[in-house]
């Protein structure tokens, strides 16, 4: 009798595995739908240092699963692909649910994957399939991870490292290459030992293939896109900004950095944007690409990753003239935006936002905007959570620089970049000695002469690079119609800036269209410059 009931379950099983490589692949399905934000939404502003996903909320804990024997039918036919942004030498975030996922012709099929003595399983519907592996320590020692499919198909990965995920987004800034900035590509220190491995992609990606970037994709855009470690040529050919930013972390934390790009050359917010957000703030026209494009070639395929942060640097297109109107509602774009990605990812990960840079004069004209969309990147961070703002104006290109819009001060912006991030989520160095001067109080004079702008984040006391006495970078008026004023640092955190008549409206610094070296003289005793900001005056 019992030769009988096992005889019964083989030809069972073995049906349903010879069922399961027969389907068909039906037609896409959509994604997962938005979760609408408001732009009225407010928030306190930041006092406590950003938090990483480890911090604020834990995985669920899981208990052991036992599988059924993975019975393999061999088919011919049948086709297993895993989504391209896996592949040898990359980086999956520790401490955290690793989500595998790819397609099958075979409906049905059952999928198995392996990885660090863990086992998953999935199966394919809908031509889809996805798997999930428990949360992995820290590992720097390469690691392979297999795949395979009911029908015999089997795909591995070599060389795996598991530490922590960085994104870096925003426009050319954030994706420009060593190709791209000769100068600043002298500053990289190429090492493929390094725990470093990069997966870059950008706007030629999406620019190349618009067709395929209409619709949210599950996938990357460009199938040539792989992990590579930190060779010089790999090095040459991707974000500088994240390569200067992981040589830091993997050095000083010896833990594996896995650094992907999602900004793209030329990108107004709309194009990164995801559609439903386009639709609710009315955007229909893009730049180079149209609404949402860049979003939904570059940023949606890694929506089921989890990652430690992102550095985001954006804004320039913005801040340019031309047709642009005044970008008068970017701070609550800005704010809406990464509300809604937060949400898409679901967790509420720590964002690291740089304040546009000096363009130099050359580009002064035709970006009057860009000391604008500065003080809208300031009001966004006033009422954004977990995030941080990185003043890089004073990083500016040189005049005589010949890529005026490309600054290759992109070490030092890493580096300052770094230094923050160390001490945030890593206990490496002070927050102290990271964060730059930001305005907390500002009052008007009884006899209206004057205003004090009381700052935080200034280290031993303020410091005026132009030496003693009254110092330049302040304006008065309204935001679209400033006029230069004289300041002085009357105390340690305190500064007292002169008004003319007529300048009551609110104050302003750094946020000239050209802010030259000589033009921002505000620092703390770490050296790091003010942010740039509006206020309005009470």
């Amino acid at each position: 009798m019992k030769r009988i009931l096992a005889l019964m379950l083989i030809i069972i099983m073995t049906a349903s595995c010879i069922a399961g490589c027969s389907g068909e692949v039906p037609e896409e399905t959509t994604g997962p739908a938005v979760t609408e934000t408001t732009a009225d939404e407010t928030t306190q502003p930041v006092t406590e240092p950003v938090t990483t996903e480890e911090e604020t909320t834990q995985e669920p804990e899981t208990e052991p699963v036992t599988f059924e024997e993975f019975v393999i039918t061999p088919d011919e036919e049948a086709e297993l692909a895993v989504a391209l942004m896996f592949g040898d030498l990359m980086v999956l975030q520790h401490d955290a649910v690793i989500t595998v996922w790819g397609t099958s012709n075979k409906e049905g099929a059952k999928i198995r994957g392996m990885f660090m003595d863990d086992e998953a399983r999935g199966e394919v519907v809908d031509g889809k399939w996805e798997i999930k592996f428990s949360p992995k320590p820290v590992t720097k020692e390469p690691q392979t991870m297999t795949i395979d499919d009911s029908c015999g198909n089997t795909v591995t990965f070599s060389d795996v490292l598991v530490g922590d995920v960085w994104l870096i987004g925003g426009q050319s800034n954030a994706e420009a290459t060593g190709n791209d900035i000769p100068q600043a590509y002298k500053d990289v220190d190429p090492n493929e030992d390094r725990l470093l491995r990069i997966l870059h992609q950008g706007a030629d990606d999406v620019l190349n293939r618009r067709a395929e970037a209409k619709k949210p994709r599950e996938d990357l855009i460009n199938p040539r896109r792989q992990w590579t470690k930190e060779t010089k040529k790999a090095a040459a050919n991707s974000t500088l900004l994240g390569v200067f930013l992981g040589e830091r972390l993997a050095d000083e934390t010896g833990i594996p950095i896995g650094i992907i790009c999602i900004a793209a050359n030329g990108a107004k917010l709309c194009e990164l944007m995801p559609s439903e957000m386009c639709k609710e703030f009315k955007y229909t026209v893009g730049g180079g690409v149209g609404v949402a494009e860049f979003y939904n070639g570059l940023i949606h395929p890694f929506l089921r990753i989890k990652f430690k942060g992102m550095v985001f640097f954006q804004g320039e297109s913005e801040g340019f003239t031309g047709s642009n109107p005044t970008p008068k509602k970017y701070d609550r774009d800005l704010k809406a935006y990464f509300t809604e990605l937060r949400s898409r990812w679901g967790f509420d990960f720590p964002v690291y936002n740089v304040q546009l840079s000096d363009y130099t004069i050359q580009s002064a004209a035709g970006s009057a905007n860009t000391g604008y969309v500065r003080a809208q990147q300031y009001n966004a961070y006033l009422n954004m959570e977990n995030t941080r703002i990185i003043p890089s104006y004073d990083l500016g290109g040189d005049d005589k620089d010949p890529n005026y819009m490309h600054s290759p001060k992109k070490k030092a912006l890493g580096d300052r970049i770094a230094n923050l991030v160390l001490a945030d989520l890593y206990g490496i160095g002070s927050a102290d000695d990271a964060l730059a001067p930001e305005p907390v109080e500002i009052k008007l004079s009884d006899d209206k002469t004057y205003a004090t702008v009381r700052f935080k984040n200034v280290g031993e006391g303020l410091v005026s690079k132009g030496g003693e006495g009254k110092f330049n970078g302040f304006e008065a008026g309204k935001i679209t119609k400033l006029t230069a004023v004289e300041a002085e640092i009357i105390s340690k955190d305190t500064v007292k800036v002169y008004l003319p008549s007529g300048s009551l409206t609110g104050i302003a610094y750094a946020c000239a269209p050209h802010v030259a070296a000589n033009d921002v003289q505000l620092y703390n005793s770490n050296g790091l410059p003010a942010v740039a900001f509006y206020m309005y005056l009470d």
